[in-house]
């Protein structure tokens, strides 16, 4: 009873604050908006009209295309590069720091060398959404085995258990709560790239759309096609965290 109050109140905490947020939207639109900031009620009928005509659906599965190749790409990299970081002090100490400098350096300023490399075509979209996700990705999955405590394998050494045996029945479960943060901090990361390059230098699928509609300062399309990526990065958010709450363990009360 207390945890369906609970995740009642947080709906109904979460909806107030998007209600506020576009009310207020609407209010400063119609108000002092003028022509760059068209009312939501513009914005959401433009949104829909895109819809109709099949532009934005069509942006979206240009784009997704490259996040659909690039993430589990950067998972499959990043994931084991993590674990073997966690539990080999001397692959942490020789190599790690690789993750951390992808980390510091400004992706977007990796971009144009990727897209000389590669060429303007979905190969290059393809990496820069794995360069974006992959350093996330690799670092969660240190830290996840990291944090484990060492007497649980020790103790299922003790009793006979194998290296395979340990690392699926003891750290595989222990750090599979840190792994899933991380997909989806990955996730997040990985969106972002495919929209800065389409946006920057392949202007392909969503990110070709901005630029068109920005081109044309047609506000009401611009803001129309913004609102398409947020609701599709909070789809994709939220399932990842459903798939999180039955897959991945979480501790009562996370």
């Amino acid at each position: 009873m207390a945890g369906a109050r609970r995740a009642a109140a947080i709906v109904a905490i979460r909806l107030g604050l998007l209600a506020v947020l576009l009310a207020g939207w609407e209010a400063v639109g119609r108000e002092g908006g003028g022509y760059f900031l068209p009312p939501f009620t513009l914005t959401l009928a433009h949104f829909w009209a895109l819809l109709a005509d099949g532009s934005i659906g069509s942006a979206l599965a240009t784009s997704n295309l490259a996040l659909l190749i690039g993430f589990p790409l950067a998972a499959v990299a990043g994931i084991p590069i993590g674990l073997a970081f966690g539990r080999r002090r001397l692959l942490d100490r020789s190599l790690s720091y690789w993750l951390d400098l992808m980390l510091v350096i400004p992706m977007i300023a990796v971009v144009p060398a990727i897209i000389v490399a590669l060429g303007l075509n979905l190969s290059a979209r393809v990496a820069v959404v794995v360069l974006f996700a992959l350093p996330v990705l690799g670092m969660n999955a240190r830290a996840a085995v990291r944090i484990i405590d060492e007497r649980l394998a020790e103790m299922a050494r003790s009793f006979g258990a194998g290296p395979v045996a340990v690392w699926t029945e003891v750290i595989f479960p222990a750090a599979m709560p840190t792994l899933f943060v991380g997909l989806r901090q990955g996730l997040g990361r990985a969106i972002s790239g495919m929209v800065v390059v389409e946006l920057t230098l392949v202007p392909a699928g969503i990110g070709g759309l901005i630029v068109t509609y920005r081109s044309r300062f047609a506000a009401a399309d611009l803001y129309a096609v913004t609102l398409a990526i947020l609701l599709e990065g909070l789809l994709l958010m939220s399932l990842a965290q459903l798939v999180e709450g039955r897959l991945g363990r979480r501790p009562a009360g996370a």
